[in-house]
């Protein structure tokens, strides 16, 4: 019996990736850009990252962290001191949950990692010479659509990750940070934030998602600014221009309504 072949994870991102590509208009001027190729293999490699850090965490830090935490239980329930030790006190469990909760941590800053190279390379992408005006892509973005690439609440996992973090770093892992993201507003507040490792796997393959729309969007933001500015400039090809700026602008709408909704 012939084996099955194994998937190609790589390939699979790719193809994914791909297919948000496509749905950006003249995609293969992008693709003829050195740099915006730059910016689809940084995408791509992001996105394995992620997995190879889902992976690390899932596979090695939480298997040793359950062993330690065995080890531990039977080292306090055979110890000669057992009757000096109320057990029950004994909140083993914790160990796992704030490994948990710092794997979140490092979530965070690789999305804000991530965040930072679209930014920088998507204004270099589309330089000065394409525009008329000096208006950034990421200042573009905020004036004619109400999107900032920094803005980690507006979409749901990314407001979730940033919390977890904030409340990490900043209060011991107890979720009194506000505000608290949906999913939360009712949790008791004397505890620390406890999330269980498939709920931990399943955020991280929501940011996986995400990636390619944070660069699908930014880059027909920036070709929305291109040929909004062309229309001001070139009256002799004003109608095709403005075609295209109306194409963008439903896409890019399209685009954000589905992903904060």
């Amino acid at each position: 019996m012939a084996k099955n072949k194994k998937i190609n994870r790589f390939d699979q991102l790719t193809d994914n990736l791909t297919k948000e590509f496509l749905k950006i208009p003249n995609f293969n001027l992008v693709l003829e850009n050195e740099l915006a190729n730059k910016v689809f293999n940084m995408t791509s490699f992001r996105m394995m990252e992620i997995i190879s850090y889902k992976e690390l965490v899932c596979n090695s830090f939480i298997p040793a962290v359950n062993k330690s935490i065995y080890i531990g239980k039977n080292e306090v329930r055979n110890s000669r001191h057992k009757n000096l030790i109320d057990i029950k006190s004994f909140d083993f469990e914790e160990t796992l949950f704030d490994t948990i909760r710092l794997a979140y941590v490092g979530l965070f800053h690789k999305l804000e990692n991530y965040i930072n190279e679209v930014e920088t390379i998507i204004n270099l992408i589309f330089q000065k010479e394409v525009f008329e005006t000096e208006v950034t892509v990421s200042e573009w973005a905020k004036e004619r659509f109400q999107f900032n690439l920094k803005d980690w609440r507006q979409f749901y996992i990314t407001s979730k990750i940033n919390w977890i973090c904030n409340c990490v770093k900043h209060r011991d892992g107890y979720p009194t940070k506000d505000p608290k993201p949906v999913g939360f507003q009712a949790i008791d507040e004397s505890l620390r934030i406890r999330i269980k490792v498939d709920e931990f796997k399943k955020d991280c393959d929501m940011l996986i998602d995400l990636y390619p729309h944070y660069l699908s969007i930014m880059t027909s933001i920036a070709k929305h600014k291109m040929f909004y500015e062309m229309t001001l400039k070139n009256t002799n090809t004003e109608v095709e221009y403005l075609n295209n700026v109306i194409a963008l602008e439903s896409l890019i709408k399209g685009q954000l309504k589905i992903l904060k909704d």
